[in-house]
């Protein structure tokens, strides 16, 4: 018995020389598909947008927050910012979060994004803030402003025009 108490050590050293490696690599993310990426971060705004809105209010997306870049990581798309037209109320309590939580956590299951569980503080601002499994990050502010950047794409060559954006 000794003899294997020894060896155990050893094992699991072997065990993390072999795990450490493989979790650095890549982002650990699973790639959305070319075809469906902008679509995808599309349909998500717009249902947030319509669970959101105060009296209709609609959302418009600033084109030029729209973006695709390569890099050592991969190809990244920043689907962007939409803002609603007319700024949503603050929420003035822990409650009125609480509901705007449940409100966006209701849209966000159907995208592949976590649950928010609480508030972000982002500098001097209040926000909603979560990722989905292609690494995507989703930031909505107190005012309604929904910003979505950084999802891995699979596609090549990691282009605007791969994923159909038109550049004007």
């Amino acid at each position: 018995m000794p003899r294997l108490a020894g060896r155990r050590p050893h094992l699991a050293l072997a065990l993390l020389a072999v795990m450490i490696p493989l979790a650095s690599c890549g982002t650990g993310t699973a790639p959305v598909p070319a075809d469906d990426a902008v679509s995808h971060y599309d349909d998500l705004a717009t249902e947030l947008g319509a669970a959101l809105a105060v009296d209709g209010t609609p959302w418009t997306l600033a084109p030029d927050t729209r973006q695709v870049a390569g890099g050592d990581d991969g190809c990244r798309f920043t689907p962007g910012t939409w803002s609603p037209e007319t700024p949503l109320p603050e929420p003035s309590e822990d409650e009125g979060w609480t509901r705007r939580m449940a409100t966006v956590n209701s849209v966000l299951s159907g995208y592949g994004f976590e649950e928010i569980e609480d508030v972000t503080e982002d500098g001097s601002r209040t926000v909603l803030q979560t990722q989905d499994e292609h690494g995507a990050t989703l930031s909505i502010t107190a005012e309604g402003r929904i910003r979505i950047w950084e999802a891995a794409v699979d596609t090549d060559p990691c282009t605007a025009e791969t994923l159909g954006i038109e550049q004007s």
